[in-house]
């Protein structure tokens, strides 16, 4: 009789364990699933800082007279080239910028910002000037921007 009580006991504690080590193999998927999450955000923030600080390094060769709305022919020739070379770069990286949004590699909050930023600075009268020309001569090109902006 004795023996039998010890068998369920080896019984039961076996069903324990395997019990235990059910939770346990839930409770490591739960907390590996939301490293995964932290990981794949941290790495989504730092990919659309990367493409923030590509921005910022472009607008270091707009003037402060282009954002106020002045036309690039107000510029010094000099200035002129590397402000139009700057806004080309900006549509460039506007249309990247759409294309990795369709992707699912830029946040719908983040893309928010920047598509309203792209449809602001589009309408300046420098930005479209140089869209004008490069929409003329890239007319198969940079149909993210041309479906998000509607530069005219």
């Amino acid at each position: 009789m004795q023996e039998m009580q010890n068998d369920m006991t080896i019984s039961e504690g076996l069903h324990l364990i395997q019990a235990l080590a059910s939770i346990a193999t839930v409770v490591y998927v739960v907390l590996t699933w939301q490293q995964v999450k932290l990981f794949r955000n941290q790495a989504t923030t730092a990919f659309e800082d990367g493409l923030t600080t590509q921005y910022r390094r472009i607008m270091e060769d707009i003037p402060i007279d282009i954002w106020l709305g002045a036309e690039l022919k107000t510029l010094p020739k000099e200035t002129q080239e590397r402000c139009r070379d700057a806004i080309y770069r900006y549509i460039d990286l506007s249309n990247e910028q759409s294309f990795l949004h369709s992707k699912r590699r830029v946040t719908d909050e983040v893309w928010f910002e920047w598509r309203s930023g792209i449809k602001g600075n589009m309408e300046l009268p420098a930005f479209k000037e140089v869209w004008s020309e490069v929409s003329q001569s890239f007319r198969d090109n940079f149909n993210e921007l041309r479906s998000v902006s509607k530069p005219n």
